[in-house]
């Protein structure tokens, strides 16, 4: 059996490596966006980005197998591909899953970080398959292909986590530095591969099935077409979380205004109650003090109609009284029994000041209006209160021509408030 010896293309190897990069980074913002969804929506990203991130692992891997050629031309089966296809869909799904939860445990890393590497390898070697020639494979290599893809897995699961948040200062940079590292760790895994790999000329047979692929052509045009595609989703999730932390933004400022309102709505229901509270207790207070206020003016005009009958009963015999005296010729009993009487008029006039408080404040008090001479009414005043004033060593005095002058008022009122003023 002849052993063959193949060569790799340096530029289809750097594309592939770009490939695993920016399929790398596009992976770290994928778990973010997955992160913040939920419900039907979670699914469709779920979806959405196995797709995209299948398609950029499967493409480097396929980019990397044409990168490598051999002397003989090697026809490939479509089937094989196919499966590899989405055999990295899958394990993308399943990785994206894992990141995508609230939390990751340790458990879940190596659970999740596992079956990646299952599918990873799983997906390269059966893309091998595609190719129609007879491989066997260096067990030291095979091995070390595995070890790496599930290092790789690890690492990629644990960046995915760690970076989905976003919203650190340099996280661009950081993703873009963990892109490079989990490009080199992915390629890597596929060079090991393909160190493992040894093609024998004979039994070489070409199926029916089998394609002869144009390698350099269909590198260029799967690499151009997965890069477009890459740089169509980051855009796309850029865009999405845009409108997502505009959203989240929105919803924020919704719930600060409801929780607002409701804090408005209780401190209303809470003044509410307060003014309801307080007119209560003044309607209240008013109440009772219209009823203390009645009480009071039916005590005074009681009191009042009380003292008057024998202030009138004194008043009267003291008149009667001195006009028997003065019969009699006893003068000094006559003007004993004038005190008396002036005395009773004073005292009256005071029970008829309060009862004219009382009526005022229950809303009675009733004015007699007739004319009245200012000369007669002066007079009057002076007389009452000439010995008031004398006490207090003061003068009154009366300017102005008042014999002809005539008001009309309530004369009693009039004289009231005149002697209360004067005697202030």
């Amino acid at each position: 059996m002849e052993h063959i010896h193949g060569s790799h293309d340096g530029l289809l190897i750097f594309l592939s490596y770009l490939i695993a990069v920016v399929a790398s980074y596009t992976a770290l913002d994928l778990a973010g966006r997955v992160s913040m969804s939920e419900g039907k929506s979670r699914w469709l990203w779920l979806v959405f980005g196995a797709a995209s991130m299948g398609l950029g692992i499967w493409s480097m891997h396929f980019v990397g197998m044409l990168a490598f050629s051999l002397p003989v031309p090697v026809p490939y089966e479509l089937r094989p591909i196919l499966l590899s296809m989405l055999v990295a869909m899958v394990a993308s799904f399943i990785a994206l899953s894992v990141v995508g939860r609230n939390q990751l445990t340790t458990r879940q890393l190596l659970v999740g970080g596992s079956l990646l590497a299952i599918g990873i390898s799983a997906m390269h070697y059966i893309g091998m398959s595609a190719m129609l020639i007879n491989i066997s494979y260096d067990p030291f290599f095979f091995a070390l292909s595995i070890l790496i893809a599930f290092v790789a897995s690890f690492v990629a699961l644990w960046l995915s986590f760690y970076f989905r948040k976003g919203g650190e200062r340099g996280e661009v940079w950081k993703k873009l530095g963990s892109g490079l590292i989990m490009g080199a760790a992915i390629v890597g895994m596929h060079m090991t591969g393909m160190m493992a790999a040894n093609f024998h000329l004979q039994d070489m047979s070409i199926s029916s099935s089998g394609m002869v692929l144009n390698q350099t052509f269909l590198a260029y045009f799967i690499s151009g077409g997965t890069l477009f595609t890459l740089g169509l989703s980051l855009f796309g999730i850029f865009i999405s979380k845009r409108f997502f932390v505009k959203d989240s933004e929105i919803k924020h400022k919704t719930n600060e205004i409801y929780l607002m309102n409701q804090e408005l709505r209780q401190l209303n229901d809470h003044l509410e109650d307060l003014v309801a509270e307080r007119t209560a207790q003044l309607e209240k207070a008013h109440d009772e003090a219209i009823q203390a206020n009645r009480i009071k003016s039916q005590f005074l005009a009681n009191m009042s109609h009380e003292l008057r009958t024998p202030l009138n009963a004194i008043i009267g015999y003291s008149e009667m009284l001195a006009e028997e005296a003065e019969e009699i010729g006893q003068p000094t009993f006559v003007e004993d029994l004038g005190r008396i009487n002036k005395s009773g008029k004073h005292l009256l006039a005071l029970i008829n000041d309060i009862l004219d408080i009382s009526k005022i404040e229950s809303g009675k008090m009733e004015m007699y209006i007739e004319p009245c001479r200012l000369e007669d009414l002066l007079e009057d005043i002076t007389t009452t209160i000439q010995p008031l004033i004398l006490s207090n060593g003061n003068q009154l005095e009366i300017s102005g021509d008042l014999t002809k002058g005539t008001i009309l008022t309530d004369v009693t009122k009039l004289r009231q408030v005149l002697i209360n003023l004067l005697s202030n």
